[in-house]
Order: C-alpha cells, then sequence, then structure tokens
C-alpha cells in the first residue's frame, strides 16, 4: 500500500523523541526483532514500520501504538469514520451516485493520512475504495491492500467482510464464477485463523459459498456448504440466517420434485416465521407457499388467499415474488385475463441477481406469454416471449428455464408444452 512521506517523518520523529526520553540507544529499542539500520530508517523518515513492528516499538517504549500516531490526527480520522460509518448503512443497491459522491469526496480529502497505521485509516481505506468501486472511479489502493492491512492488526472478521465485497460486486454484474473464486479465496485466507472468526461471519460464508456454488449449478458443494451452516447454527442454537437457509433449501427442494423436503422446510420457515413475528419472513411465506402451492401440491387456487401473509407495508420486491406466482396460478386455472392483470406492471427488482431467482422471475414472463395465445394475441405472445427467453439464455438449466422454452416453442411453432 503506498504511504505518505511525511506522515514517516513525523512518526520516526516521535519514535526518536520517545527513544530519548527514554535514554534509549538504537540497538537497545531495536532489541532481537529489529535492526539497528531499519530503526534508524524508521526515525528518519526513510522506512515506514508494519504493523507488527509499530506494536513492537510501542511496546519496547512502553507507550500504546496511539502515542506513536498524531494523536489529534487520530481523533479526527475517528470522527469522520464515526460519521462515515453512519452514511454507509444507508447505501441501498442500486446505488445513488449522487447520495455518495459527497461521502467519497469526505474521505478522498484526507487520503494523504490513510497510511493504515492503525484501525480508522484501515476502515476509512476500505469504505474509499467501495465508494470509488460504486462511483467507478480509479484509485491508488486495492481491497487487496486493506485485506492485507486488517490481517495486520488480526482484525479476520473484517478480512472476509471485504472479500464478501468483492464477490457482491462481481455478483451484481451476473460474474457468478468470479464471485465464487473471491468467496473460495476468503474461505482459504481465513482457514489459520478460523477460531477468531465469529460463528455469524461464519454463517455469512457458508450461505455465501451455498448461494454461488448452486448458483453455477454446483449440487455436491451447494449441499456441502449448506450442511455445514445448518451444522454451525444447530449446534450452537443461533436463529441468524435460518429463514435463509430454510428457504434456499426450500428452493432446491422443490426444483427437484422432492415433495418430502418441501414440505418439512416449508414447514420449518413457518414455524420461523411464527417464532420472531418478522414482518419480512411472513411476506416471505407468502411466495415460499404460493410456490410450493403451484409446484407441488398444484393447488392452484390456494394462492389466492396466501396473498393475506403479504404486510402492508411489503417491500415491492416481495411483492412481485408473490406476484408471479399468482400469474402462474391463474394461468394453470385457465384464468388468462386475470393472470394477465395481474402481471400487468411486473418488473424484475433490480438487486436480483442469482441465475435461479432470474429465472423463475423471466418465467412470468413466458406465463404471460402464453395467456396472450390462448386470448388470440399471438404477436404480443411472440413478443413477450422473447424477453424471456433472451433474459435466461446465459443462465443454467431448470425447471423454469425449461418452462420458458417449451412455452417459446408453443407459440413461435405451435408445439405442445
Amino acid at each position: 500500500m503506498k504511504k505518505g512521506g511525511d506522515g514517516m517523518e513525523a512518526l520516526g520523529e516521535r519514535i526518536k523523541k520517545l527513544r530519548k526520553e527514554k535514554k534509549l540507544t538504537l540497538a537497545q529499542l531495536a532489541g532481537e526483532r529489529l535492526t539497528k539500520g531499519m530503526l534508524s530508517l524508521i526515525e528518519n523518515g526513510k522506512a515506514q514500520p508494519s504493523m507488527e513492528s509499530l506494536h513492537y516499538i510501542a511496546e519496547r517504549l512502553g507507550v500504546e501504538v496511539t502515542t506513536l500516531l498524531d494523536d489529534q490526527q487520530v481523533e479526527l480520522l475517528r470522527e469522520l469514520l464515526f460519521e462515515i460509518e453512519k452514511q454507509m448503512k444507508t447505501i441501498q443497491i442500486p446505488v445513488d451516485e449522487k447520495l455518495i459522491l459527497p461521502m467519497f469526496k469526505q474521505i478522498d480529502a484526507v487520503k494523504e493520512k490513510l497510511q493504515g497505521n492503525h484501525f480508522e485509516e484501515i476502515r476509512l481505506l476500505d469504505f474509499y475504495i467501495r465508494l470509488a468501486t460504486y462511483l467507478n472511479i480509479e484509485v491508488d489502493w486495492s481491497m487487496y491492500d486493506v485485506i492485507s492491512d486488517y490481517e495486520n492488526i488480526h482484525a479476520y472478521n473484517r478480512v472476509f467482510d471485504c472479500f464478501s465485497f468483492l464477490s457482491s460486486t462481481a455478483f451484481q454484474r451476473n460474474d457468478y464464477r468470479i464471485a465464487l473464486q473471491f468467496m473460495k479465496e476468503a474461505e482459504e485466507r481465513v482457514k489459520p485463523y478460523l477460531h477468531s472468526i465469529d460463528l455469524l461471519t461464519q454463517l455469512d460464508m457458508h450461505y455465501a459459498l451455498t448461494v454461488l456454488y448452486s448458483a453455477i449449478d454446483d449440487v455436491e458443494n451447494t449441499e456441502k456448504h449448506l450442511h455445514f451452516a445448518l451444522q454451525i447454527a444447530q449446534e450452537n442454537k443461533i436463529y441468524y440466517r435460518l429463514d435463509d437457509f430454510y428457504r434456499f433449501t426450500l428452493s432446491q427442494a422443490i426444483r427437484k420434485g422432492d415433495l418430502e423436503k418441501s414440505k418439512y422446510y416449508l414447514m420449518k420457515l413457518t414455524q420461523h416465521a411464527d417464532f420472531t413475528e418478522d414482518p419480512v419472513a411472513k411476506n416471505m411465506l407468502a411466495f415460499c407457499k404460493s410456490h410450493y402451492a403451484n409446484y407441488i401440491e398444484q393447488d392452484f387456487e390456494a394462492v389466492e388467499k396466501y396473498a393475506s401473509y403479504l404486510d402492508k407495508e411489503a417491500k415491492s420486491d416481495i411483492v412481485t415474488y408473490y406476484q408471479m406466482e399468482a400469474t402462474y396460478a391463474y394461468w394453470a386455472r385457465g384464468l388468462f385475463e386475470q393472470a394477465i392483470e395481474c402481471s400487468e406492471n411486473f418488473e424484475i427488482p433490480p438487486n436480483t441477481h442469482h441465475p435461479v431467482d432470474l429465472s423463475i422471475m423471466y418465467q412470468c414472463f413466458a406465463v404471460r406469454a402464453l395467456c396472450f395465445l390462448e386470448l388470440g394475441n399471438k404477436k404480443q405472445a411472440k413478443k413477450v416471449v422473447s424477453l424471456a427467453v433472451q433474459g435466461v439464455q446465459d443462465l443454467p438449466n431448470t425447471i423454469y428455464k425449461t418452462f420458458i422454452q417449451q412455452a417459446y416453442e408453443k407459440i413461435q411453432y405451435g408445439k405442445k408444452g
């Protein structure tokens, strides 16, 4: 990582001043872990000590690391970090560049002071790189620089978080294999320090790996990491992400047509929603129950009643998930006009990136196209089904992609689905 020259000189002067105050020679302060020559270079601002060396020097001088740094600067950076952290929590995908540009400029104004010497500097550099990524601005540092700095201060949870950011950024571009590569690298990087990683971060890691392996249709590794995650949650009585894991497992079971597992995990999701009384969990339950009714029970009339699970303040993307299931149910019942009306304003949420989720949603366009065909509007049917086909052409094979292809053949060539 690039370091500021002025910062090195000031740091060296403070070390030299404290050494002389304590009447230590260069050799005495250097001890066994530093050479006299290296310490001289540090004191004269010609070399930057690593965080490990800085902690060693501070220990030999009998002071805190922050004493060697500019205390006033550290406090100012701490105040800036506190403000930036609050603002970062408000960021939503897709990112509004007008909102984050002022944040980027705030950190950019102090970037020469960010030398990675302590947590505040490293965290601000972390945010600086994230904001630069959102804004598509090139900066002198990379996330790998930040990862190394976090490792130097043993902040291994943050190391994972950095890789998670790199992975999610690739995932949002639908670069699933690159996203997976980042997460596999994270797993290897933190493996020696797994005992220092909190259980919630471990669950996040296995969840991410589960999702990413499924995105490239690697069934074996998907199930392996899903098993690891559920084992951690059950052994430690952790409820964090349980609904995500249950929902994911339900989706996998439905895709395979596994009645027993589908029924079991739908029950688990229902119990979790009842236990937590979480509005988001109940909203998603409307989709899960509808999806189960459509694909396992084929009880298409039941789907309508699950609308009552939706909270009035439900997020629009959750409503969208239910909307596509209701559209499918109307079509299956031969209620073509109701299906078209139900899907009139259907749009794929911009934060939907998993290939299975995308396939399910593009299937809604195919269902809509089939309804147009049944009502005699073949021109509109061809137009709408083409959107679905184009949307899934680069996605892995699923029952939803198969449905779309069959709908396309029926509309274009009159083939039976």
